[in-house]
């Protein structure tokens, strides 16, 4: 009689309850999307896995079929690109965040930049949006002076704060939302707007409820308090 009890009980467990929501999400917004992820997991009870990269990586990831159910880029192009890729009828592309740039280390002040002598992280400029606003940042006049600076690569945004982190650069170029209190913020006007855009790959009840949540008035005041700017 338990056991046949114990098999009911299975057999009614919800469909949505049998496996986590994949997500995927550029790097600079994973701790971010963890506290807004637990939240949604306490008040809904449906799990969910984060899976972490740069953009670059995590959309490739996706175009040779990585089972995810939602994907948090930190660009615009790339969630675009797989929904023609794929002719997604899923969902439309959504901006979710206006990314900043800061720079870590040189005491303050912007013109530690324009010194050849200090190296400096970036995320890749191949695969990290933020990577790529890091170069236009450099490439600026006031910046000519340093252009032999020893320039270190991470493979994301995470990568760079470690290396500046751990002493092996002395300064970086990261997101706001990662970079420490002390960080001096990059003007936005310096490089192309970093416009964060997520997608929905599968359509689901749980993905449902899970932008209905992003989209709440709630999530959106946490992303602000993040170091984000709200989307147009």
């Amino acid at each position: 009689m338990r056991l046949a009890v114990l098999l009911l009980m299975l057999f009614a467990v919800p469909s949505w309850a049998e496996k986590p929501l994949r997500i995927a999400v550029a790097a600079n917004f994973k701790p971010t999307l963890e506290n807004i992820s637990r939240q949604f997991q306490d008040n809904t009870g449906i799990e969910v896995a984060l899976s972490s990269a740069s953009t670059g990586v995590l959309a490739t990831q996706i175009e040779h079929g990585a089972p995810f159910d939602l994907f948090f880029a930190a660009d615009r192009e790339a969630p675009l690109n797989i929904m023609a890729k794929q002719k997604s009828q899923h969902g439309n592309a959504f901006c979710y965040a206006l990314g900043s740039l800061a720079l870590v280390g040189g005491r303050g002040s912007l013109s530690a930049l324009a010194q050849p002598d200090l190296s400096v992280a970036i995320a890749n400029p191949a695969t990290a949006p933020y990577g790529r606003a890091a170069i236009e940042v450099l490439a600026r006049p006031e910046f000519e002076a340093g252009k032999a600076r020893k320039l270190v690569r991470g493979t994301n945004t995470t990568q760079a704060y470690a290396f500046w982190h751990t002493g092996a650069v002395d300064l970086a170029l990261l997101p706001q939302s990662i970079a420490p209190a002390t960080a001096t913020p990059i003007p936005q006007e310096w490089h192309q707007p970093i416009a964060q855009y997520a997608i929905s790959l599968v359509h689901s009840s749980k993905v449902d409820a899970y932008l209905n949540w992003i989209r709440s008035d709630t999530v959106r005041a946490q992303i602000t308090a993040a170091g984000y700017q709200p989307c147009p």
